[in-house]
């Protein structure tokens, strides 16, 4: 009872303590008093950061095949550290009787820093959400293509719910002043007028956002999709709130709005499946043996491990005046494969082509008349 009445005693206003001179119309008993709860509050709030910590680090154990980002553990604990020393100054100020005006302008400092740090806490723990439901519901899912469609699922609902937490978080932030409470209530006096400004200003935003979330649900796009856009080869890296990150072979980036896969045609290669069919050209002479070349063609496929065995053929598609086309088709696992085996057959098919002394190269050949004979027809041919 005696420790109790002695705690009591020091947070008692009257106090001699909590006396002094004053600054900004505050004594600096209580400015120091203050100070000991941010002490106080910082000291609990990284003791109820430990606990925390432990679980998500049973969680992250449990869930190894969860890419984590680095140090998200630190990511989340630290807005409860936040939270619990904020909370702890904002009683402070009503314990210790702070005056007006600078009472009402720290709690006001202090629910804004508890508005923003509980939007940063639930935004962080949407993102490990989302990681965890993407491995969870991901585990063991042998076909690429709905792996794909989980992930674009999950990522993309969970990014709106972020956004518009922060936009919650702005808007609560901004009600704490009297001047945009008193705007507040102008707009809903004129609500029509500015529902229409509103909504012309922010359309293509708005058009975005609900384009991402067709994209999400009709699946014209996933994460991990292969497409060509604007004359652009590459893979859906990243279906943001309003953009698609498009990642190309030679590692640049192409970004399009949302809108662009809703509005404009595209071609999607793993909409389907990722499997894909190519082809390579090759021309030759009149005097190539195609059966020959179509044995060093399927030789080549079956040394390689970029065929995937379900498609090929080599067949004589065109004859021109001085040149045969032949057209070697093949398939392949995905879009990358494919890209090596074309490259892959392309030079091996030239390379024993060229071993065979250059017969087979095409070669031009012109007709002339050189010491006709009468009632002859037809000059000599040479070869050019």
């Amino acid at each position: 009872m005696t420790g109790s009445v002695f705690a009591f005693s020091l947070i008692d206003p009257a106090a001699a303590w909590l006396g002094g001179p004053e600054v900004l119309d505050v004594t600096l008993g209580r400015w120091f008093g203050l100070l000991v709860a941010c002490a106080v509050g910082l000291l609990l709030g990284w003791l109820s950061a430990v606990p925390a910590q432990l679980v998500l680090r049973r969680v992250k154990a449990r869930v190894p095949e969860v890419v984590w980002p680095e140090g998200f553990e630190r990511g989340l604990t630290t807005p409860i550290g936040l939270l619990v020393a904020t909370v702890t100054v904002r009683v402070a100020v009503n314990v210790l009787t702070f005056p007006e005006p600078p009472a009402g302008t720290i709690s006001k400092a202090c629910d804004i820093v508890l508005i923003a740090t509980a939007a940063l806490f639930v935004v962080r723990i949407l993102m490990v959400v989302r990681e965890y439901l993407r491995a969870s519901l991901t585990r063991g899912v042998v076909d690429g293509s709905r792996a794909r469609s989980i992930t674009t699922r999950v990522t993309v609902p969970i990014r709106i719910v972020q956004f518009l937490t922060w936009v919650a978080c702005a808007a609560l932030i901004c009600l704490q002043f009297q001047a945009v409470q008193n705007l507040g209530v102008s707009i809903l006096a004129s609500a029509g007028v500015a529902g229409v400004v509103l909504g012309l200003a922010a359309q293509k935003t708005v058009g975005n956002v609900f384009a991402g979330l067709q994209l999400a649900f009709a699946e014209q796009i996933r994460i991990g999709d292969t497409v060509v856009a604007e004359g652009e080869f590459g893979e859906v890296e990243e279906i943001g709130l309003t953009y698609v990150s498009l990642k190309s072979w030679d590692k640049h980036r192409l970004v399009l709005p949302v809108s662009y896969f809703v509005e404009k045609p595209f071609q999607n290669w793993t909409k389907g499946s990722p499997a894909v069919l190519g082809t390579v050209l090759i021309y030759t002479d009149f005097t190539v043996p195609v059966q020959e070349l179509r044995a060093e063609f399927e030789r080549i496929l079956g040394g390689t491990g970029y065929f995937d065995g379900k498609s090929k053929a080599l067949d004589v598609t065109n004859l021109t005046a001085d040149k045969v086309e032949l057209r070697a088709l093949m398939s392949a696992a995905d879009s990358g494969d494919l890209w090596k085996l074309q490259c892959l057959v392309r030079e091996n098919l030239l390379t024993w082509l060229q071993t065979r002394g250059q017969q087979y190269i095409p070669i031009r050949r012109v007709g002339s008349v050189a010491g006709r004979e009468p009632g002859t027809a037809n000059g000599v041919l040479h070869a050019g």
